[in-house]
């Protein structure tokens, strides 16, 4: 199934986003240069302290050119380097040269080119004219999709909206897992135990029962393992009308079940790949295959011998003649470059596949097939109760979650809001567990195992997917305000009224964010901005804690609320690029 490549094309051509950051400390930089120091943007960095200034170059990577102390240079520096455009002062602190920022006039640029720019701020032209495809999710059909599935989920979706924010075309992959040794469990113990009347409405949630079961009966017996065996060989042949039929109607059964979920979390696929087809193409293959000195036969099974290259050994064909993921992943990566014409190729994909991926990559390098392709691996979902496990039956699958975080928000909700009608409370709720879920899903480094806690997740006042739904609320509503108050935001704005730390703040995060934006995209990780864009709603409800806003004199009321709308709209953008929803009120 293919549709078209997730871009924009208004946005596709108007990628125009002035990062005004980098503007300063190209400003900076050629300063310096005319006194003979080849300083690069990315040499220039936030001070350990604030008190230091705005922008620091850390003199001790200097200090070897310049044969002399860091100390040394930055005190000679100050002495003759002249402020001048953005920046006001010039002083040293140690082996740091700071520069201070002429706030109004940085403010009056940063606010102007937000207002202007509106949703399109932060886009960037990084990846202008390339197309990458990103493979993510990936369930096996006739398994539940449990709450460790969502993870790969939004870490995937978060990454297609980056990579688009950068520029790129993308092509968003699902490669569904619906045919192999756990499909042939399922058949089994279908074709063994189960009667009509056993298959109840939740079709997708009986299959995910008849897999555990069919676990439970093959460790009690091994020997029935056998017929398993004989089962996946004809499903594999596709001769068996019968089986075929079978294996047909309940793979919808799953996919129908995976389509209600991705339409639920607004997750869209370009393209789906079926395990089922790779198989066969990966058969095609074989006699290819069989003419690379590193391919070769085994104890009757095909075997990739990757020792010479420290990857060990990949089997490819068991000796029964069923396949295994290598045979199918290798003819799919040929596929994505030679039918869809893309430049790179991402795969979301768990850590404990790092090693079979090397193995995969090396193959189709000794194939003479060099590509970019990249595997993003992340750690494991952990529940409070353990580790999740389709195997062990100790699943808890994306529905109960959703459903108890529904029942929570739900009640609660109702108790805050009596005048809302049931339909309100309901489309509230629902986009309070969704930010809840998502949220907890990506705002952890992908390296890092997530123990993952729904009642901690809906909470609105911590590291939480609703806390930023509700700074949004909070925003929007002082917005509000002023407008049903009749406060016009134009004429000539007094940006020098923003003078305190806290709103000068607010300003350094809303010059980051492009930066933040194309950092997360360059390092495939979307919590470097989940993480980002909650400090910045940490800044702003300290700023709304301490200075009055409505209450305060014409001149400065205007200027903070020129910078509260600002501030919504780059957290308003933040949200959408890490495919969470957006609140006007809470």
């Amino acid at each position: 199934m293919v549709r078209e490549p997730h871009h924009d094309k208004k946005k596709s051509f108007r990628l125009i986003t002035m990062d005004i950051n980098l503007k300063i400390k190209n400003e900076i930089a050629s300063l310096l240069k005319k006194h003979g120091l080849k300083i690069k943007p990315q040499d220039l960095r936030e001070p350990p302290q604030a008190e230091m200034g705005d922008i620091s170059l850390p003199c001790f990577i200097l200090s070897k050119e310049m044969k002399k102390s860091p100390e040394k240079i930055a005190e000679d520096l100050a002495k003759v380097i002249k402020p001048s455009g953005f920046i006001i002062n010039i002083k040293n602190i140690g082996s740091y040269l700071n520069f201070l920022l002429d706030y109004a006039k940085v403010t009056e640029m940063i606010l102007t080119e937000i207002k202007k720019e509106r949703s399109d701020y932060g886009l960037n032209k990084t990846g202008s004219g390339q197309k990458v495809m990103i493979e993510y999710s990936q369930p096996n059909t006739h398994k539940e999709f449990h709450i460790g599935h969502v993870r790969n989920i939004c870490l995937g979706s978060a990454l297609v909206n980056l990579y688009q924010a950068s520029g790129y075309k993308v092509i968003a992959a699902n490669y569904l897992g619906d045919i192999g040794a756990h499909v042939a469990k399922v058949l089994w113990y279908m074709l063994n135990y189960v009667n009509e009347a056993d298959i109840g409405p939740d079709k997708g949630e009986f299959l995910g029962q008849a897999y555990s079961r069919a676990i439970v009966e093959l460790n009690s017996d091994p020997e029935k393992q056998v017929q398993v065996q004989e089962i996946l060989q004809r499903l594999e042949a596709g001769k068996d009308r019968d089986l075929m039929f079978l294996w047909k109607q309940t793979r919808d059964w799953s996919l129908d079940a995976f389509n209600e979920i991705y339409d639920e979390l607004g997750i869209k696929f370009n393209v789906d790949f079926f395990e089922s087809i790779e198989e066969k193409e990966g058969r095609k293959l074989l006699p290819m295959l069989l003419k690379q000195d590193f391919i070769k036969e085994s104890q009757g099974a095909i075997i990739a011998d990757l020792e010479e290259y420290k990857l060990g050994v990949l089997v490819l064909l068991r000796g029964d003649g069923t396949s295994l993921y290598g045979l199918k992943d290798i003819p799919l990566a040929i596929k994505k470059f030679k039918k869809y014409k893309i430049d790179k190729s991402l795969y979301i994909v768990d850590n404990r596949q790092s090693q079979y991926l090397k193995q995969i990559f090396k193959i189709l390098e000794l194939l003479g097939f060099k590509k970019d392709m990249l595997h993003v691996p992340y750690e494991f979902v952990e529940l409070k109760s353990g580790i999740i496990s389709s195997r062990t039956g100790n699943v808890v699958t994306y529905e109960e979650v959703r459903d108890a975080a529904m029942t929570k928000v739900v009640n609660e909700t109702k108790i805050r809001h009596v005048d809302w009608s049931e339909e309100k409370i309901n489309e509230v709720s629902k986009k309070i567990v969704l930010a809840a879920l998502k949220f907890g899903m990506i705002k952890q480094a992908s390296d890092k195992i997530i123990t993952f806690d729904i009642e901690e997740a809906l909470k609105i006042d911590g590291f939480t997917g609703p806390y930023l739904l509700y700074t949004n609320a909070r925003l929007n509503s002082i917005l509000k305000k002023a407008e049903t108050e009749g406060i016009k935001l134009t004429g000539k704005t007094d940006y020098k009224a923003l003078e305190s730390n806290i709103e000068k703040q607010l300003i350094k995060d809303l010059l980051a964010y492009p930066q933040i934006v194309l950092e997360a995209q360059i390092k495939n990780d979307p919590a470097i901005l989940a993480q980002f864009i909650h400090r910045v709603c940490q800044n702003f409800n300290t700023f709304y804690h301490e200075l009055p806003v409505m209450k305060a004199e014409s001149e400065i009321r205007l200027a903070r609320i020129i910078l509260i709308k600002a501030t919504k709209q780059v957290l308003e953008n933040s949200l959408a690029v890490l495919g969470m929803p957006i609140l006007k009120e809470m």
